[in-house]
């Protein structure tokens, strides 16, 4: 089941961020919305059922147990944090079977917004603070996860300062941060129909990698042909360069560059209604949802908020999506073969969980960090 649930989960990852504009950072997270979709699927009928499981990858009577199953990774990998939650008006009464099928111990009742706010900073440790919807009078049911993915880099980078001296950051001091390794199969190189794409892998603890990754200038990022150790001098790809140069060994090695980053997002889910399997069931006219209460029940609202930061230390991320249910000395020098990664320029990143290949968060670097004159970075 939890091999549905992931492809399940990429696959509306994919899905979201065809529709992401490139012009400005951002990030989303399939993982965060697909257990909503799952849960909500065996309780709607018609072309919401329909829409529903299409979106989820995953058949009616699986959904439900795909999702637990999801959640249940999430919530018991290292590194990893989720929960489920849902408040219920005091006049709405559930169905017994779809509130069985969430997590024990997930339904509360809907007070007021501020419960809902302690809810997210609880289980996101801070790094959020409020749900990404408001409640309403008309609100009867909010259902919402949240998504927590710590890691740090088995090899950490080093702080420093990234001058970008041509393309669209040209002029710019980045907060850089810069790291050598002997490992040059970190980096590859995958050809593309938008042409070719450098792929850094930086290697998280716990399980946990983040996925960097540079096209040519223009063009999006998206079996490599390549692997950094079969670089040889005077070859190039998107970002990497390479050449001799001098050290005390000849051990070749690959130097990476690149900003400092912190994305944040906030994202309606019914701007995409069809990524989700969102239209029919948002559609308030009649009953949506039989399965989940007696009462006439749709989606009003659907949202998610994400940060995601990239340090020298590792990587960190926080998600929470909600749906409204209204009514070092000097030794001899040698030459070595150094192949050099500098991201400089706009480029993609996926943090995903390694075992089980599920994609956490995905997102583009529009804009790198501006390096800080007034503290030590």
């Amino acid at each position: 089941m939890i091999e549905t649930a992931v492809a399940g989960a990429n696959a509306l990852t994919r899905r979201w961020v065809d529709t992401i504009d490139a012009e400005a950072s951002v990030a989303v997270s399939g993982a965060g919305v697909w257990p909503l979709l799952a849960y909500l699927a065996p309780a709607a009928d018609g072309a919401g059922r329909d829409e529903l499981t299409a979106a989820a990858g995953v058949s009616a009577d699986e959904a439900a147990a795909g999702a637990a199953a999801l959640v249940g990774l999430l919530g018991s990998a290292p590194g990893l944090h989720a929960a489920i939650g849902a408040w219920v008006h005091p006049r709405l009464e559930l169905r017994a079977q779809w509130r069985d099928s969430l997590p024990a111990g997930a339904v509360g009742v809907l007070e007021e917004q501020a419960v809902l706010d302690a809810w997210v900073r609880e289980q996101t440790g801070g790094l959020l603070d409020r749900m990404p919807l408001e409640i309403d009078s008309e609100t009867l049911l909010v259902l919402a996860s949240a998504l927590v993915a710590r890691t740090r880099w088995v090899e950490p980078f080093d702080h420093g300062m990234l001058i970008v001296r041509d393309g669209p950051w040209s002029g710019r001091r980045l907060a850089g941060l810069h790291r050598s390794t002997a490992d040059r199969d970190q980096l590859a190189v995958y050809e593309t129909p938008v042409g070719p794409v450098t792929l850094l892998t930086v290697e998280g603890t716990d399980g946990i990698d983040v996925d960097l990754a540079i096209g040519l200038p223009d063009a999006p990022a998206a079996v490599p042909s390549r692997r950094g150790s079969q670089f040889t001098e005077g070859e190039t790809a998107p970002g990497v360069s390479v050449e001799f140069d001098w050290s005390h060994d000849d051990t070749p090695e690959l130097m990476v560059s690149l900003p400092r980053f912190t994305v944040t997002s906030s994202h309606d889910l019914l701007a995409h209604p069809d990524v989700f399997g969102l239209r029919t069931v948002s559609d308030l006219s009649r009953q949506r949802l039989p399965g989940v209460s007696d009462f006439p029940l749709g989606v009003g609202a659907a949202a998610q908020d994400l940060t995601a930061s990239f340090t020298a230390e590792g990587f960190e991320a926080a998600v929470v999506t909600a749906l409204a249910l209204r009514a070092g000395g000097a030794l001899r020098s040698v030459r070595r073969l150094q192949v050099e990664l500098v991201l400089d320029r706009p480029f993609g990143f996926v943090a995903r969980h390694r075992p089980s290949g599920l994609a956490l968060v995905a997102g583009w670097v529009a804009q790198g960090e501006p390096v800080s004159m007034s503290r030590s970075e």
